[in-house]
Order: structure tokens, then sequence, then C-alpha cells
């Protein structure tokens, strides 16, 4: 695939097809094209509370909130933890009061904010692949652990051409989750994938985005400081302008 504008002013997102239609007009209003590339979804599991009300419940992503709250509401008394303002949003929108959001919007924040723990009993409805570090670090803090998976992500498969058509072109592609980065090496050769890569202005969502994308070989040219879709367009807005802009 030949180098075709790097700079070029479009953005391919690799989000579910959800979340893509959602993120699209933060990159609008930009000037920017969107190009969907859909490398993930999601899909609600069944589940159930256990029969212990917890003492606190901790939320990292809106799509946690909203699969958890379609079928329970949180239990009066509950503490509730928020791991960043869009989560916090998504809990407010439900009638959810938030007591804590974390300065530093990950699973490393919220340990830190949290108290050194006394036995309570911490749900944490998640992701069926969620990451591990707050599963591992709260028991170590003093919490009994309850991780409730809500939900699971999977690779959306492309055939070579439709990845190749939504690739050419060059510009930014941006990955805002490691199932993303995943679902991208799931639909290409190595080889290809990572020569593509070189061709585009890679962009990393947060920290653990970064390190899925250098276990592959790539290093992106992107890192903003918070895991904000509304940061990342920012960032690709000031980039575009610095390099691109002729």
């Amino acid at each position: 695939m030949d180098r075709e504008q790097p700079c070029a002013k479009r953005v391919i997102l690799t989000r579910s097809q959800e979340d893509i239609e959602r993120d699209r007009e933060v990159f609008e209003k930009y000037g920017f094209e969107v190009v969907a590339l859909p490398l993930i979804k999601t899909e609600r599991l069944a589940f159930e509370l256990p029969q212990e009300k917890p003492d606190v419940i901790i939320f990292q992503s809106q799509k946690a909130v909203r699969f958890f709250l379609e079928r329970y509401k949180v239990p009066e008394g509950v503490k509730v933890v928020a791991v960043g303002e869009k989560t916090r949003k998504a809990l407010e929108e439900r009638g959810v009061k938030v007591d804590i959001v974390p300065k530093e919007n990950s699973a490393t924040g919220i340990l830190e904010e949290l108290p050194e723990g006394k036995g309570e009993l911490v749900l944490v409805p998640r992701s069926e692949q969620g990451r591990r570090e707050l599963i591992d670090g709260l028991p170590k803090k003093g919490y009994r652990l309850l991780p409730l998976n809500v939900y699971r992500t999977s690779v959306v498969k492309h055939s070579r051409e439709e990845m190749l058509e939504a690739l050419k072109g060059g510009g930014f592609i941006v990955f805002a989750s490691p199932s993303a980065v995943k679902g991208f090496f799931a639909n290409l050769q190595r080889d290809l994938a990572t020569d593509i890569l070189k061709r585009l202005v890679v962009v990393a969502i947060g920290k653990t985005t970064k390190k899925e994308l250098e276990k592959f070989g790539v290093s992106p040219n992107i890192v903003p400081m918070k895991p904000l879709i509304e940061e990342v367009a920012g960032k690709i807005h000031d980039f575009w302008q610095e390099n691109c802009k002729y």
C-alpha cells in the first residue's frame, strides 16, 4: 500500500460501531473526515448479583454502567466509584450518586484514592476480558473482592479488501482500547498490519492501549494525557496543525 498523504485530514476510528457513531461529531467539528472501521463489538452477559450487599461498587467504563444498571439498581448506602468523568456522567444520568472519581483515571488511580480496607466487600462490574490491575490490587489493600462479568468484547472480522479500503488514503488511526489493537492484528497478517501503521499517524487513547501497541512493535505517535475522546480529537487537530497544514 503506497503512502498516500500520511497527514490527510481523515481519522479512522476502530471502536464498536455504536461508539464510533457517538464519537463521530467530536472529530467532524475539527473538519476531519471520519472513517468507520469497527474492530470490536460488545455483548451483554447473563449475571446475577451475589446475596451479600457490597460496601463499594467500582465502575471502570460507561459500558459497565450501562449493562449493570439495565438489570440492577445500586443499593442504598453503597459507596460508588467511577474511573473518570465520562463514567461519572453515565452514572449520574441514571440517578446514581458518585462518591469518588480518582485524579488519575485508571485502575491505579482508583487504588491510590481508596483508603486501606478493613474487609469491605467491593463489587466490580466489568468486561469478561477486563484488565487485572484492580482485581489484583484490591485484596492486597485489604478489601474482599467480587468481580462480576457483565459484558464481553469480541473481535469484528473484516475481509482483507474491506480493511485495505478503509485504511488507504493516509491520515490518523485511533485505538481506544487494547481489544481494538488485537482486533486490528487479528484482521491482517502481522507484517502487513505493521507496515500499514507505519504509513499512518497512530493514536493510543491511553497508557494501556499504548502498551498493547508496543507488544506488536508499534510506537504510537500521539498519546493524550487524559483518556478522553475530546482530548484525543484535540491532540489530533494540534498535530495536524503543526505537522500537516500546508
